[in-house]
């Protein structure tokens, strides 16, 4: 199975963070928990949808780890990597992998409409771009009809995803 999971922050190896913001003794805001962020991170693929990317969410450390990086997943050793995954993160702005020697988050592609220099600003750490950055694929006509009449017909779509 392919977990698709948000995030209320993500650093450059991919830790990721739903439980809180700040110290966990005393944290300045509350969230979701850790969930079972920690076991589908080291148990399948997991991909991260985050719709508002900004310097808050994209942060040079998460303030609690639930779920587990490509960084900390090699520290704990093989039982932890054997089925450790992050194929994507997708923002608003675009699609990020993880395909460098480090396996430190990359911009993959830049949705229609976005400049580089904008995924930069808009992120906490150094990210690596290539030197030749694509555009995402836009869906077809097709894929549209079926998002707009048959998965979302009203619309709940447009709280999150930005026009």
């Amino acid at each position: 199975r392919h977990v698709m999971m948000g995030a209320s922050q993500i650093d450059r190896f991919g830790n990721q963070n739903i439980s809180c913001i700040g110290d966990w003794e005393q944290p300045a805001r509350q969230l979701l928990g850790v969930r079972g962020a920690p076991v589908n991170t080291l148990n399948n693929p997991v991909s991260y949808w985050i719709p508002r990317h900004s310097p808050r969410v994209f942060v040079e450390r998460v303030d609690m780890v639930c779920g587990v990086g490509y960084d900390r997943a090699e520290a704990a050793g093989p039982s932890a990597t054997r089925f450790h995954r992050i194929p994507r993160v997708v923002s608003d702005l675009g699609v990020f992998d993880f395909a460098t020697p480090d396996r430190s988050m990359r911009l993959a592609s830049l949705h229609p409409g976005v400049t580089v220099e904008m995924v930069q600003e808009a992120t906490g750490f150094r990210l690596p771009v290539p030197a030749d950055v694509p555009y995402t694929r836009e869906p077809t006509a097709a894929e549209l009809a079926l998002i707009r009449e048959v998965i979302d017909p009203s619309g709940t779509r447009n709280r999150e995803v930005r026009a």
